[in-house]
């Protein structure tokens, strides 16, 4: 399994580095420093969460094919309703940090998963650096789920790649 895990942060950090060619670094701005740090960050969290990801595409064809997935907003749910949510998304909000979870937020979510611990979970919240789907891919790992995927873009990498979002 770490095998698998570090194979899959090289693989997003190669492929977030392609671009590097074409630019002066990753980011169109020229601000690398905070990407490294979300990088490495990132990586951190996909090793200790024990969830997999799926990139802003691959999540695409599934939900274009008709893949039968939980897709959870981990944002607010204020944030959901004024912006939209990923097709079919329900909403399971997350605090920023773990120090913030109440065991109010993780019930919450667990009862938005179901009980079958066997189908696939994707969650989301803004964008890499938030930790909101880091901590709510993690708790459900640790009840058991066994399928969850992390969907690290969210829904900043989905409307980027212009992808409809409903309300």
């Amino acid at each position: 399994m770490k095998t698998v895990t570090l194979f899959a942060v090289v693989a997003v950090t190669a492929l977030a580095l392609a671009g590097c060619a074409a630019t002066l670094g990753t980011s169109p701005k020229g601000l690398e420093a905070p990407i490294e740090k979300a990088t490495f960050k990132f990586a951190a969290d996909l090793q200790e969460g024990g969830y997999k990801i799926v990139v802003t595409d691959e999540l695409k064809k599934w939900l274009d094919a008709g893949k039968k997935i939980t897709v959870i907003s981990t944002l607010p749910a204020v944030e959901d309703k004024q912006f939209g949510v990923l097709p079919d998304a329900v909403n399971g909000a997350m605090p920023k940090t773990e120090k913030e979870l109440t065991a109010a937020d993780k019930d919450n979510l667990l009862k938005i998963a179901g009980p079958d611990k066997e189908k696939t979970i994707v969650v989301y919240c803004g964008f890499v650096a938030c930790r909101r789907s880091h901590i709510g891919a993690k708790i459900l790992v640790e009840n058991g789920y066994k399928n969850v995927y992390r969907f690290p873009g969210g829904i900043t990498a989905w409307q980027e790649m212009g992808y409809p979002l409903t309300k």
